[in-house]
C-alpha cells in the first residue's frame, strides 16, 4: 500500500479516535499497528517493530528524571509549601491594585520551581487563593481566570516536566532547557502582574474595592516570622536550580536530591504521615505511568511515520517553501495552538517534534530557543475550550462551586498576554538562550 495514503489513513484513524473519546496513548498503539501492518503487509512484522520500539522506548537511565520530579513536586505539595507561599506572596504584593490576584500569580511563579505541572498548580490554587478572593468580593470570572491563567507557569518555569519531554525527544540537555526558562517564566509573570493592575485600574469592581488592604493587621514580627517560614522552599529551589546550574548534578540526579530534600523538609515541618506518603507514592507512580506510556505509544508512532518515509518528505517539502523561515516557524506555532483545542500538552509534543525538529535543525534555529516557543504555544491550549486541561483540573478541585464556561470566559485575558509573551519570545531569541549559554 502507497506509504503515503498508510499515512493519511493512520492520522484520520487517530483524529476519530480521539473525538470519541479513546485515550491518546491507545489511540497511537493502535493506529501505529494498523500503519506498520499497512505498510509492512504482515500483521507479525508490525507486531515486532513496535514491541522493540517498547522496549526500547523508556529504557534509559535518562528518563528516570521524570517521576523525580514528580515525586519531589508531591512530597513538597504535602508538605504545605504552597500555603506559605501564598501568604508570603500576599505581604509582598498585597498593597498593590489587584493585590491578592498578583499574590496568585508570584506564588504560581514559585510553586513552579518544585512541581513543574500546570494541572497540579491549577488544582491546588484554586483551593489557596480563590476562595479569598471570592470572599473579599473579586469579580467571580476574573478571579477564576487569574487562577487558571498563571497555573501555566508550572510548564515553563523549571522543573518543567514538558521541558523533560522536549529535551528527551529534541536530544537537547534538560539542564540547559531548565535553566533557558528562567528567564521567560520571569517574563511571562511579569506580563500577568501588569495585566492585572492594569484591568483593575480600568475597571475597579473587579477588585471588589481593594478591601484586602483592610485587613492587613500584623505586625512588622509577624510579617517577618511569615516571610521566615519560606526556609524550606528556598533550600529547595537553591539545591536544585543551584545544583543544575552550577554543574554539581544532572538533571537526573539533581531530581533525586530535590526529592530527598522535600522528604527532609515535609518532616522537620511535621507534616509527613504513613498515609500521606502513601498517597504520595500512588499519585506519583499514577502519573509517571500515564506520561511514560505515552512516551511509549509516541516512539511507535514515530517509527511508524519513519518507516513510511514520510518525516523526509515533509522536511523536503518544508524546506523548498519560499518563505521565510521565520514564517515557517509561525506555522508550527499556529499548529501548536491548533492542536492544543483537542489534545493535551505532552501529547502535543510527542506527536508534533519528531516531524518538526529535523525542520528546525536544518534552518538553523537554536533548538533551545524552538523549544521555549514550542511551550508557550502548546500551554496556550491549557486554557482553549474546549479541552484546556488547567480549565478541568479547576473544575475538579472545585466540583460545582464554578462552571466549566465561568473558568475560560475568565480565563481570556491571561490567553491575550500569553500572546503577547510569545510575540516577544519569538522576536528576541536571547531571552531564551542567553542564561543557559552562560553554563
Amino acid at each position: 500500500m502507497d506509504p503515503a495514503a498508510v499515512v493519511l489513513l493512520s492520522i484520520g484513524l487517530l483524529v476519530l479516535l480521539v473525538l470519541l473519546g479513546t485515550p491518546i496513548g491507545l489511540g497511537l498503539a493502535f493506529t501505529s499497528i494498523i500503519g506498520l501492518w499497512g505498510l509492512s503487509g504482515r500483521f507479525a512484522t508490525a507486531i515486532s517493530i513496535l514491541g522493540t520500539t517498547a522496549f526500547s522506548a523508556v529504557c534509559d537511565y535518562q528518563f528516570s528524571v521524570i517521576p523525580l520530579f514528580i515525586l519531589m513536586g508531591v512530597i513538597a505539595n504535602l508538605g504545605g509549601f504552597s500555603r506559605e507561599l501564598y501568604d508570603v506572596a500576599l505581604l509582598l504584593v498585597g498593597k498593590l491594585r489587584g493585590g491578592l490576584a498578583i499574590a496568585t500569580v508570584v506564588a504560581n511563579a514559585v510553586f513552579a520551581a518544585i512541581t513543574g505541572v500546570s494541572v497540579a498548580s491549577a488544582a491546588v490554587f484554586s483551593k489557596i487563593s480563590l476562595p479569598q478572593m471570592i470572599r473579599l468580593g473579586y469579580d467571580r470570572k476574573f478571579a477564576l481566570g487569574t487562577v487558571a491563567g498563571s497555573s501555566v507557569l508550572g510548564m515553563l518555569i523549571p522543573p518543567s516536566i514538558l521541558l523533560i519531554v522536549y529535551g528527551l525527544l529534541s536530544e537537547q540537555a534538560v539542564g540547559r532547557l531548565f535553566v533557558a526558562g528562567i528567564i521567560p517564566g520571569i517574563i511571562l509573570a511579569a506580563i500577568y502582574s501588569i495585566g492585572i493592575i492594569v484591568m483593575c485600574t480600568l475597571r475597579p469592581s473587579l477588585t471588589g474595592g481593594n478591601r484586602y488592604q483592610e485587613t492587613i493587621t500584623t505586625t512588622m514580627r509577624e510579617k517577618l516570622g511569615l516571610v521566615s517560614k519560606c526556609w524550606g522552599i528556598i533550600i529547595l529551589i537553591v539545591v536544585v536550580l543551584g545544583g543544575i546550574y552550577g554543574g554539581i548534578f544532572t538533571p537526573t540526579e539533581a531530581g533525586a536530591a530535590g526529592a530527598a530534600v522535600a522528604l527532609l523538609l515535609t518532616i522537620v515541618k511535621r507534616k509527613a504521615s504513613v498515609s500521606g506518603f502513601r498517597q504520595v507514592l500512588l499519585e506519583t507512580g499514577f502519573t509517571t505511568t500515564s506520561i511514560l506510556f505515552l512516551l511509549i505509544a509516541a516512539q511507535m508512532y514515530s517509527r511508524m511515520l519513519g518507516v513510511s518515509g514520510v518525516l523526509t518528505t515533509f522536511s523536503q517539502l518544508t524546506l523548498s517553501l519560499n518563505v521565510s523561515p521565520i514564517v515557517i516557524v509561525l506555522i508550527f506555532v499556529a499548529i501548536f495552538i491548533a492542536l492544543g483545542t483537542i489534545l493535551d500538552s505532552t501529547s502535543i509534543l510527542l506527536l508534533t517534534m519528531p516531524v518538526m525538529v529535523p525542520v528546525i535543525r536544518t534552518l538553523g534555529f537554536d533548538l533551545i530557543w524552538f523549544g521555549i516557543v514550542s511551550i508557550v504555544a502548546i500551554e496556550m491550549g491549557l486554557l482553549t475550550p474546549p479541552f484546556g486541561m488547567c480549565v478541568y483540573a479547576m473544575k475538579g478541585a472545585l466540583g460545582d462551586a464554578a462552571t466549566i464556561e465561568e473558568i475560560f470566559r475568565g480565563s481570556m485575558p491571561f490567553l491575550v498576554m500569553m500572546v503577547i509573551a510569545l510575540a516577544i519570545f519569538v522576536a528576541f531569541p536571547p531571552l531564551s538562550t542567553w542564561l543557559q549559554s552562560t553554563m
